[in-house]
């Protein structure tokens, strides 16, 4: 089968399980809604590694869908390298987010609809990767922003949950009202929606027709759409709220669906970009990364603190689209994905073996009870935070290499306060995941170093003896090997698939598995099919080690600080700029002052227009309408009727009359013709 026949067949499979869960979900059972999902998704991730490995990338696919006037409108299927990397990443990622759930939704009464939803979400963000234009795209992206609604506002006898479902929900559509126009304006402009024409026609634009206001607007337009998506400034605010669906979600839509979808969209229309727009992205995506950061370092709640570190990272990669360092995005894309999934998922780990509790204050010193939570937590976190060896540290020191790279190109020094804000903003991420590990698995005398150390050097040594002792064939292994061998078959019995999901993101997570070099980003397999070149600025990955090995000290000596003096009964910290963080600037706050409020406020003099005036007028209209009908009744009753039955009543009367000449009586024939004879002859006479 050829490629867009895989895919197609691939949709198709989802959309199969998304309508048989759904309508079947309390009929079937637990284990059967779940082994029916996962054994779709299975079959997903092995097509997308089929069509990987035999792609011919690089194509476009079209199919006449409708026609309008003399304008054909069609299903682009676009095939490259990005459409296949996305493709198996998003069904990758929803498999063990699936697997995980089975353990964390299990009891959930709802846990067909659950699963109905997910393969839902899987379809349209897998629409989003494979489409070839911009209207198609649009389509899809507004089914992804349906299923966040239902996913968010899953849990919907909660009241915060159905507040933030509608809140992530309104929140888009602003910016994807800007995406709408800005996809009106680019069809008025070039005469299509195909991504692949709109390119070509937009490198055949001389430098000044490029350069123009319109071509801004239509990038900034269709930017809006990514702002909305990927938790952008000013329309991130949805994104900490949406922490009210269940755990497993969070993990999908932060690391491979919802937010990733407005990164996807920008390097899909790349070439329509100019500088202009390329400089405002770049200017939000530093606002935002700085801003995110800052709203994470004094977080309580364990997954509003990853939210804030998934729009800052978010932010560090528009801040690479908008230094023309695409592929360095699609990276961190990549490596956030699978590090972040891992985030999520050990979170949603440590939340069911806490009975749900959310905040970090009332949890502490895990790791003894959750050994390899702990370590795979450690891995995910140590790569957001980046450090070397973990695949954090190479997309990251790709993105802080890209920005010192385009800032030696721009006329003022002014813009090296950009690539400069990328490296505060990587120091901010290791203190707050540093401050979260401590608060959620550490005790308050322990060292962070040390452990994470000493237990880096027992697995090493088990791992060596266990090695040795496969090599050697020891018949008489002594009481140590013995000790080893039965932990490690007990820590392998005790793992379920919580266990066994985050352990895949947390190995996906090291260094090592997308280079053989880890503190050279560009010796990645990644960027053999990505090409990226940065410039000479590779010194810098050891001044992002130095930053990120400070951001570790001081995340530890403050939390440990925080720690001796901590008031789990506070619901805001102290003082003026805690606060203002902890609170992500009041920027919701705001919006509720602003634009909320006056709505509010105004809402019954516009019930009281609504009631008289255009209520009164649709009411008015209907007394018109049956004075009118009333009116056309009688005279149809009276009149038209009444002629109508006047003439059927002279019929009968004149037939009536006539009728009695027709009697079959000779004298009666005689007589009418002597009556008639006698009135011709007067006639005739007069």
């Amino acid at each position: 089968m050829s490629a867009e026949q895989v895919i197609l067949i691939n949709l198709l499979l989802y959309f199969i399980g998304f309508s048989l869960l759904l309508f079947k979900r309390n009929t079937l059972s637990e284990q059967s809604v779940g082994l029916l999902s996962i054994s779709l998704n299975v079959v997903g991730v092995l097509f997308s590694m089929g069509i990987s490995i035999n792609n011919g990338s690089g194509y476009v696919i079209h199919l006449d869908w409708f026609h309008f006037g003399s304008t054909t409108f069609a299903i682009d299927i676009l095939l490259n390298e990005l459409t296949f990397m996305m493709f198996f990443l998003v069904q990758f990622i929803a498999l063990w987010v699936q697997v995980f759930s089975m353990r964390y939704m299990s009891g959930d009464t709802d846990f067909g609809r659950y699963y109905a939803y997910i393969n839902l979400f899987v379809l349209a963000m897998l629409g989003i990767v494979i489409s070839g234009n911009l209207l198609m795209i649009y389509i899809f992206w507004e089914l992804v922003g349906l299923c966040s609604y239902l996913l968010i506002g899953f849990w919907y006898e909660k009241q915060s949950a159905t507040n933030a479902a509608k809140k992530a929900f309104l929140v888009n559509r602003v910016g994807d009202v800007g995406f709408l126009i800005g996809i009106f304006l680019v069809y008025r402009y070039f005469g299509t929606f195909d991504i692949s024409l709109i390119a070509e026609k937009a490198k055949l634009l001389s430098a000044e027709a490029f350069g123009s206001p319109v071509i801004t607007t239509m990038g900034l337009l269709i930017f809006c759409g990514c702002v909305a998506k990927s938790a952008q400034l000013p329309l991130q605010a949805w994104l900490p709220d949406a922490m009210e669906g269940p755990t497993p979600v969070s993990a999908l839509i932060h690391a491979a669906t919802m937010v990733a979808a407005g990164i996807f969209l920008m390097a899909r229309v790349y070439p329509l970009l100019n500088p202009d727009a390329l400089l405002v992205m770049a200017l939000v995506g530093i606002f935002t990364a700085l801003l995110g950061a800052l709203s994470a370092l004094n977080q309580y709640d364990i997954k509003k603190l990853l939210a804030y570190s998934t729009i800052s990272q978010l932010g560090l990669m528009v801040v690479a689209l908008g230094t023309g360092a695409v592929n360095a995005a699609l990276f961190h894309l990549l490596t956030h994905a699978f590090f972040k999934a891992g985030l999520f998922l050990s979170a949603g780990a440590v939340i069911h073996y806490t009975h749900h509790q959310q905040d970090m204050r009332q949890m502490g010193n895990l790791r003894g009870q959750m050994p390899v939570i702990f370590y795979c937590y450690t891995i995910c976190a140590a790569a957001l935070a980046g450090i070397p060896f973990f695949s954090g540290f190479l997309s990251k020191d790709a993105i802080i290499v890209a920005a010192f790279d385009w800032a030696s190109h721009q006329s003022s020094t002014a813009a090296y306060i950009l690539p400069v804000c990328t490296l505060v903003v990587s120091g901010l991420s290791a203190f707050y995941m540093m401050r979260q590990v401590y608060l959620v698995f550490l005790d308050y005398e322990d060292n962070p170093v040390e452990l994470i150390s000493s237990g880096a050097i027992s697995l090493y040594k088990r791992l060596t003896r266990r090695i040795e002792g496969i090599v050697n064939v020891d018949d008489n292994p002594d009481e140590d090997d013995k000790l080893i061998i039965e932990h490690f078959y007990e820590t392998m019995q005790e793992m379920g698939p919580m266990e066994w999901s985050v352990l895949v993101m947390a190995v996906a997570s090291i260094g090592f598995v997308f280079s053989v070099n880890p503190f050279y980003a560009e010796s990645s397999w990644f960027f053999e099919s990505f090409p990226h070149h940065s410039g000479g600025f590779h010194w810098m990955a050891l001044i992002a080690m130095l930053v990120s090995a400070a951001g570790l000290w001081l995340g530890y000596r403050y939390t440990r600080e925080e720690r001796a003096a901590i008031d789990q009964f506070k619901t805001q910290p102290d003082g003026m700029f805690n606060r203002l963080i902890f609170h992500n600037f009041y920027l919701s706050e705001i919006y509720q002052i602003v634009f909320v409020n006056p709505v509010l406020s105004i809402s019954p003099y516009i019930q009281k227009f609504d009631v008289v005036v255009i209520d009164g007028i649709v009411n008015l209209s209907a007394r018109l309408m049956l004075l009118i009908s009333e009116l056309v009744s009688w005279i149809e009753q009276n009149i038209i009727d009444g002629f109508v039955n006047f003439v059927a009543n002279s019929t009968v009367k004149m037939g009536s009359y006539t009728r009695q000449i027709q009697n079959g009586k000779a004298q009666t024939y005689m007589i009418t013709i002597f009556v008639c004879l006698v009135l011709l002859i007067v006639y005739l006479i007069v």
